[in-house]
C-alpha cells in the first residue's frame, strides 16, 4: 500500500468529480508489480483482539513515502515533493508504462 502511494497511486478528479470510475485508473500497484519483499512475522498474543489479531499494517504506510523519496534523492539526485513520484527509476520498474502518468517534479 505505502509503496503504490509513494510511486504511482494518484486519484484524479475535475470539479470534484472523478475523472474515472475505473479502479485500474488508479494506479495501484498489482501483485505482479511489486517487488520481492522479506517479512518477518514476529507474533505477539492479544487478548483484546479475536484471535490475538491486531490492526497496525496500516502505521507502516505512514513513512512509506518519505523514505521512498529519501532513497531516491541518494540514488539519481532528484528531490521529489509530490506524489505519486512516477517519473522515478522506482515507479518505471514497478508499473507498467501503460499506467504510468508523466508528472512534474521539483529539482534541486
Amino acid at each position: 500500500m505505502g509503496l503504490g502511494y509513494a510511486l504511482s497511486e494518484n486519484f484524479t478528479s475535475t470539479d470534484g468529480r472523478p475523472d474515472s470510475l475505473l479502479l485500474r485508473d488508479l494506479g495501484i500497484l498489482r501483485a505482479k508489480d511489486m517487488p520481492q519483499v522479506d517479512v518477518i512475522l514476529i507474533e505477539v498474543p492479544d487478548e483484546v483482539g479475536g484471535y490475538g489479531a491486531k490492526g497496525v499494517g496500516e502505521i507502516g504506510c505512514v513513512p512509506t513515502a518519505g523514505a521512498v523519496a529519501g532513497a531516491l534523492y541518494s540514488y539519481d539526485g532528484v528531490r521529489r515533493f509530490r506524489l505519486p513520484m512516477d517519473d522515478a527509476p522506482a515507479a518505471a520498474a514497478s508499473v507498467p508504462k501503460s499506467r504510468r502518468k508523466a508528472s512534474v517534479h521539483a529539482k534541486t
